[in-house]
């Protein structure tokens, strides 16, 4: 894959540069969601798509629930409420231990504050949502609440949502100290699984017992249904860049409804069908690591198990935007969403050209990109001495990488220069 600049012209080319990935170029939890099988009493892991299901953590606990983890730390935690138990363990599921193990009657489900490194839970039997440090230390009650079962948070507007056992309602109050309580939802059946996307403006949720996944404007609005004919969805989580809602149902209503005990996923605003990924005993939360190290995980990602190998291939371009499925990998974009085509900014200052690109923060191992120089549009050469880095800029998604190429060296001008995007066999 090309991205071009001539001092004549501004030019996106792109081009076949495809070469065969090696399957499994490193042993990674990356590229996963961690699952509590309650059924199994275990934790569990797979593939984005399901695929590769195995055992992280066996014997688990008794009653395994809700689960999550802090990628940047190595940190997994879940609540058993069969021991009346929150455990810690790493990210590969070494080194398990309980944090909190007195004063708990029923956690139900955790929340990560991973800013403050802070842990939050909800005491069904309690009537309470707790919160500490790590490691167990520092605890204290956030707010007294009859009956809490699902939350999350959301630091951006420092909020903390949840919804309760079996009153059909979900509230929303003000961090760090609850000063003001509100309940922005009543009226449902058995509320399960809340979850918040803060810049895209709508909260989530369960509803076990009228089989559906439901959203909602966090400003206020109707509510939507956006996938229905379940059996009993239960545990939820947002993969907001892919756009993506996974839940799990436990198939504990016995109706025979579509991904009964297996894990499911689909469109976050429920455009496409919905797709179950993995059959299990009786899931009961999940939680996603979305670092991909590799076009593979990406796809696993991005796109459904069954898409044809046409669609997922690197010189693809489904949304029609004129980025590839390669530049979209490449540049940490949504290869669904068309966007802006241009990826490559320069500025001439004789004898130099200041260039800045955009690439995935994403850890991918399996990419190279070189900047290179020609002057008649046929030899290229890597000018790596005539390659001065000015810093990057770190955003959320991406990162944009400055620097400056001198396309003025001894008798020889590069007149053209173009930033070489290929795949690598690791």
């Amino acid at each position: 894959m090309l991205l071009m600049h001539s001092r004549r012209e501004n030019l996106i080319q792109c081009m076949a540069m495809i070469w065969i990935l090696a399957s499994g170029i490193m042993e990674t939890q990356a590229g996963k969601m961690l699952i509590s099988d309650r059924g199994a009493s275990r934790i569990r892991i797979a593939d984005l798509d399901g695929s590769n299901l195995r055992t992280l953590i066996p014997s688990a606990g008794t009653n395994v629930r809700g689960i999550a983890i802090d990628i940047k730390r190595n940190l997994l935690f879940y609540a058993d409420n069969g021991g009346n138990d929150i455990y810690q363990a790493k990210l590969d599921g070494s080194d398990r231990e309980s944090i909190v193990s007195t004063g708990l009657r029923f956690p139900a489900d955790l929340a990560l504050d991973k800013e403050s490194s802070k842990i939050y839970w909800c005491d069904r039997d309690n009537d309470r949502i707790e919160r500490s440090d790590y490691d167990g230390k520092n605890r204290e009650t956030v707010i007294e609440t009859e009956s809490p079962y699902y939350l999350d948070l959301d630091l951006t507007q420092k909020k903390l949502y949840w919804g309760d056992f079996s009153g059909g309602n979900i509230f929303r109050t003000s961090l760090p100290n609850a000063e003001s309580t509100e309940k922005i939802v009543s009226g449902l059946i058995r509320t399960r699984g809340i979850k918040v996307d803060p810049k895209g403006g709508y909260f989530y949720w369960c509803d076990r017992n009228t089989h559906k996944i439901q959203r909602k404007p966090i400003n206020g609005g109707e509510i939507e249904d956006l996938y229905t004919g379940l059996d009993t969805p239960h545990g939820m989580t947002l993969d907001i860049s892919a756009k993506k809602v996974y839940w799990v149902d436990t198939g504990t209503n016995s109706i025979d409804g579509i991904g009964a005990q297996a894990v499911s996923r689909g469109d976050m605003d429920g455009s496409g069908k919905q797709e179950v990924l993995a059959s299990l005993s009786q899931p009961w939360d999940l939680t996603l690591d979305t670092r991909v190290t590799n076009y593979g995980e990406w796809t696993k990602r991005r796109f459904r198990k069954d898409a044809d190998a046409a669609l997922t291939s690197p010189e693809s371009d489904p949304d029609k935007d004129q980025k590839s499925n390669l530049l979209e990998y490449f540049s940490g974009t949504n290869p669904f969403v068309f966007g802006n085509k241009e990826m490559l900014s320069l500025t001439k200052s004789s004898p130099y050209m200041e260039l800045s690109y955009r690439m995935t923060s994403q850890p991918i191992l399996d990419i190279s990109v070189n900047i290179e120089g020609s002057e008649n549009l046929l030899d290229w050469v890597i000018n790596s001495q005539d390659i001065e880095d000015l810093g990057i800029s770190l955003g959320e998604e991406s990162v944009l990488i400055n620097k400056r190429f001198n396309y003025q060296t001894g008798a020889k001008r590069s007149e053209q220069i173009r930033l070489k995007i290929s795949l690598i066999d690791p």
